[in-house]
């Protein structure tokens, strides 16, 4: 099947996908209806986006648990031992405290989780979200790239070098995306549609936390029935993945081994670049016109290399300007 209509077949997929009524049959109870406690814990899911019996995996070496909640501590620290809990370990919200700061005038949040019924205690908030990740396969990969993306970006950087260096002393050809383009729109695209998903995730990250808070507390794929920015940003997720997917058929159909795994290295290296550079500039609003030229650059990068005027008088193969041909070597004139 044809690239293009893998492309078709698998965005009529996408926009068929999860249709379904997600309204509750149950019976409405009104928020009013509920006791105080029930209450808190409602207001305390609205705004920090989990609850009691949300699950956490412990990602830190150690978290310390004071068995006493706040304010007994303090008196009962010598007599009670505290729990802990290490590297790996599942541990479930059993229940949620606010207790008022007279220093700061702010409000804290206590949390306590168990691992066991004989391993559970309370911590403040911010020094449990640093330790935890939720245990759902989407937060545990947003949590591991966010956290690792730089070093993946510097492996793929340096092999990219290693296997250019071993091409120029070879003096042999460099495909590279924008530069040494194969004739395809997909890499391009690909390279196109990642800038833009950068600057989506750098606006609703630094812009709007709550939205993307409330999507790493309870991930999902599926665009429908989500905020626009998330949906947006979900449906530019497939189809990078779906131009991905194109740009390899591509790749391996026009280069030999060699020449693929040149391009897929560079590829991959602007991939990184252009995440990194257009996520993290846009909290200072440069990246939305670095954006846009970035666009215009790639436009005219697609045009020298795919809009050939000419064709080889041997061969047929495309050829931008009059002269040698790169592909079979006749003179064209």
């Amino acid at each position: 099947m044809p690239p293009l209509r893998i492309l078709l077949f698998l965005l009529l997929t996408l926009s068929l996908l999860a249709c379904g009524d997600k309204t509750d049959s149950g019976t409405c109870v009104s928020y009013w209806d509920l006791s105080r406690e029930q209450r808190d814990s409602v207001d305390f899911a609205r705004l920090h986006h989990y609850s009691i019996n949300y699950n956490f995996q412990v990602t830190a070496d150690s978290l310390c648990l004071s068995a006493l909640p706040p304010g007994e501590s303090e008196l009962f620290a010598s007599a009670v031992l505290p729990a802990i809990v290490y590297k790996k370990d599942r541990v479930v919200v059993a229940a949620t405290m606010a207790v008022y700061d007279s220093v700061t005038h702010r409000r804290e949040y206590y949390v306590k989780v168990a691992r066991d019924q004989e391993t559970m205690g309370w911590l403040s908030e911010p020094l449990l979200l640093r330790g935890v990740v939720p245990v759902d396969p989407i937060s545990q990969f947003i949590h591991t790239f966010s956290n690792n993306y730089i070093f993946g970006f510097c492996v793929l950087v340096a092999l990219s070098l290693l296997f250019c260096i071993y091409r120029f002393k070879k003096h042999q050809h460099i495909p590279f995306v924008h530069f040494q383009d194969i004739n395809s729109m997909y890499p391009t695209l690909l390279c196109a549609f990642t800038a833009f998903i950068a600057v989506i995730y750098g606006t609703m990250r630094h812009f709007l936390p709550a939205v993307w808070e409330a999507w790493y507390f309870d991930p999902t794929l599926n665009p429908v029935g989500q905020p626009p920015i998330l949906a947006l940003f979900l449906t530019c997720t497939w189809i990078i993945l779906i131009l991905f997917i194109a740009s390899l058929d591509e790749v391996f159909r026009q280069l030999s081994l060699s020449d693929a795994v040149a391009y897929l290295l560079g590829l991959g290296s602007v991939w990184f670049i252009l995440y990194v550079l257009f996520s993290q500039t846009v909290r200072i609003y440069i990246g939305y016109p670095l954006f846009i030229a970035y666009i215009c650059f790639s436009w005219r990068c697609y045009r020298r290399f795919h809009f050939s005027p000419y064709l080889c008088g041997r061969c047929g193969k495309p050829l931008h300007t009059l002269g040698r041909c790169p592909h079979c070597g006749t003179i064209n004139s």
